[in-house]
């Protein structure tokens, strides 16, 4: 069978799963940003930023990435996050975006300079909550909806 065949015929029980999924991850990210605005534009800051990391990486599993993601040096990066990308991205106004910027900026996640854009810098405290609470809990989310799509295979 086919994923997509796997999917189309078990599409409700597969789908509630995914939502299911995504609803806790949104919930976990809520309680550590604050507020569903912070943490769409932590989110989309550190999609960048892993995208930078394993730009120019060739290890697949997560401790060697996590590794390169608490790394101060990072790749050099030729792609600029601006304040109307994020807004894009998330949909929220372009002030709106500036504010959470601003907030994330003197909470120690990010920061901004009108040359190098939006920049993923974290200190080292939020990053071991990012990589050892946070991060953790998304990757047993993830797991748990692979295993039980593997599971429909059975039955």
């Amino acid at each position: 069978m086919t994923i997509k065949n796997k999917l189309e015929a078990n599409y409700s029980l597969i789908w509630r799963e995914f939502l299911e999924l995504q609803i806790q991850r949104s919930c976990d990210a809520v309680k550590l940003f604050g507020n569903a605005n912070t943490y769409l534009v932590i989110q989309v800051i550190a999609w960048h930023n892993f995208l930078i990391v394993t730009n120019s990486f060739n290890k697949k599993d997560r401790t060697s990435l996590v590794n390169k993601w608490l790394d101060a040096e990072k790749s050099d990066n030729k792609y600029i996050l601006t304040y109307t990308l994020i807004s894009e991205l998330t949909g929220l106004h372009l002030e709106t975006v500036r504010r959470h910027v601003k907030k994330l900026e003197t909470l120690k996640w990010v920061r901004y300079s009108k040359d190098a854009g939006v920049e993923y810098s974290a200190s080292d405290e939020n990053n071991k909550v990012l990589a050892e609470e946070f991060n953790p809990k998304e990757t047993n989310l993830v797991l748990n909806f692979l295993e039980f799509i593997d599971k429909i295979n059975e039955n």
